[in-house]
């Protein structure tokens, strides 16, 4: 064996990647096959799947836009349902994928507010196509709400997530986080503005930041 960390089933991460690499390799697009090995893996280390005993018990890879492909598992009693192998390997951020899920949560509130102005606040010349975030800017924004949260508020909105429903990650409805969200929008300073303008925003807060 090479050297590393032994991981799964006497394989290290690398080990591991490589074979599943080359097993769903040699597998067509739309061709359903078995992997006692991908199923373990899901069934042991995947963050949802592990949790609420769910193996799957065959694959397939998809044709997706842009991307390598689309993995899929088949779990029975719930049918076909997207599933990553590669987080069984490298365990998901949470805080990566809160900070995604808050970001997500902002559109409509920001999407609300260009629409309440149509032209550039700045310039007052051109359409508005994006707002910024003049203060706080949206990731401190962001940084601020997650460390609002306690242990338990974070756990909740992972541990209420229904992974065989919905993809991708998003807020619980009526959680915490979304009213701490619609507060900070309550009390920062706003702008709708044109990308151009939404650029110079930026470049003048960076030098008064040097």
């Amino acid at each position: 064996m090479s050297r590393g960390k032994e991981f799964f089933q006497g394989m290290t991460k690398t080990q591991l990647k490589e074979m599943i690499q080359r097993e769903i390799a040699e597998v067509d697009f739309g061709q359903e096959f078995e992997s006692f090995i991908i199923a373990d893996l899901i069934h042991q280390k995947h963050y949802h799947c592990a949790a609420q005993d769910l193996r799957p018990t065959r694959f397939r890879k998809l044709h997706r836009p842009r991307a390598v492909y689309d993995f899929q598992g088949y779990f029975p009693g719930h049918g076909w349902h997207g599933v990553s192998w590669t987080q069984c390997i490298n365990p998901r951020d949470e805080m990566a994928w809160l900070d995604r899920a808050l970001r997500d949560a902002a559109h409509p509130i920001v999407s609300r507010y260009r629409a309440a102005h149509l032209m550039c606040e700045r310039c007052g010349e051109e359409p508005s196509t994006e707002v910024d975030h003049v203060s706080p800017e949206f990731n401190v924004m962001i940084t601020q709400i997650i460390q609002a949260l306690s242990a338990s508020q974070v756990e909740e909105i992972f541990s209420r997530f229904d992974w065989l429903e919905k993809e991708p990650f998003s807020l619980p409805p009526g959680h915490s986080a979304l009213q701490l969200l619609n507060d900070a929008h309550q009390a920062a300073t706003l702008q709708a503005v044109c990308q151009p303008c939404h650029v110079r925003n930026g470049n003048e807060r960076r030098r008064c930041a040097t």
